[in-house]
């Protein structure tokens, strides 16, 4: 009798141990990520693919980055003085001297305007310069779960913005997809991608759904790397592209930056840089 309360008594124990582990482990960690893995299991991702990138130790929940999104308002308008700068301009008529040649291909290729692009990558990265330093796994794979019960909990998150968490959420799993999906097809780490606390990245700072409709191999390696400037400039060409640019007809320019970035004081910005480019 004696023995069989010391065997319960173990089992409690460690039953308890075993709660405060997970419990420990919650705090940093989300129990939402197992359902989000069987998730992105369901829509097509190895078992194995998935589980070992969840079970690395550089995946990590960022409540910081949930919080910014949720409580996110409109901006007033932005104000990009700073980029028509003298020195900022002359940096940018360097850039086109020195990546003339990868330019000259993209205009060829694409039908845009090289100083449009130069001009969009000054805003975007100061021309590679500022890329951000976010975990973009990290930031798509939080944002995922961001509708979850436990998170809203954990965040103290207004149960009011219900709808917007479960707008956000669902857009976080579909970059989220598209992210995971670039990366396999370009033999790329996941953890080691970092960009911006939105989860833009590489010198253009495209999204995941993004890179994959207009992502191009600038450089013909094999692989399409925004932090590689002929990848990004091929690839922002691209976009323009798509977007409707037309190097002969000016009336395209605008709507095509537009669509970039949906700002005015942006599509101003790049249109008068590259002008004084």
């Amino acid at each position: 009798m004696r023995q069989g309360f010391l065997t319960l008594g173990l089992v409690l124990s460690l039953t308890l141990i075993c709660l405060l582990a997970v419990a420990g482990q919650a705090a940093e960690t989300p129990v939402a990520f197992v359902s989000l893995q069987y998730d992105l299991i369901r829509n097509g991702f190895d078992t194995d693919y998935i589980k070992k990138v969840f079970k690395d130790e550089r995946t990590e929940f960022l409540p910081a980055v949930v919080t910014k999104i949720a409580y996110l308002k409109k901006e007033k308008k932005a104000d990009y003085a700073h980029f028509l700068r003298p020195a900022v301009v002359e940096k940018g008529r360097r850039f086109l001297a020195a990546e003339n040649t990868t330019l000259t291909r993209a205009v060829s290729d694409f039908g845009v305007a090289k100083e449009v692009i130069v001009a969009i990558l000054t805003v975007e990265s100061d021309l590679g310069q500022i890329t951000g330093k976010y975990p973009v796994f990290n930031v798509f794979a939080s944002l995922a779960v961001m509708d979850t019960p436990e998170v809203i909990n954990d965040l103290s998150l207004n149960r009011r913005l219900t709808g917007r968490l479960q707008k956000k959420a669902a857009w976080g799993r579909s970059e989220l997809c598209a992210f995971l999906t670039y990366c396999r097809q370009n033999r790329i780490d996941p953890l080691t991608v970092k960009g911006s606390w939105a989860g833009a990245f590489g010198f253009s700072q495209f999204l995941p759904s993004s890179l994959l409709r207009c992502g191009r191999d600038g450089n013909q390696d094999g692989c399409i790397n925004l932090f590689c400037y002929e990848d990004a400039i091929f690839s922002i060409a691209n976009y323009l592209k798509k977007s409707g640019f037309r190097l002969d007809q000016r009336s395209t320019w605008s709507r095509a930056i537009h669509a970039y970035n949906h700002s005015d004081a942006y599509v101003d910005t790049v249109l008068t840089l590259a002008q004084w480019y």
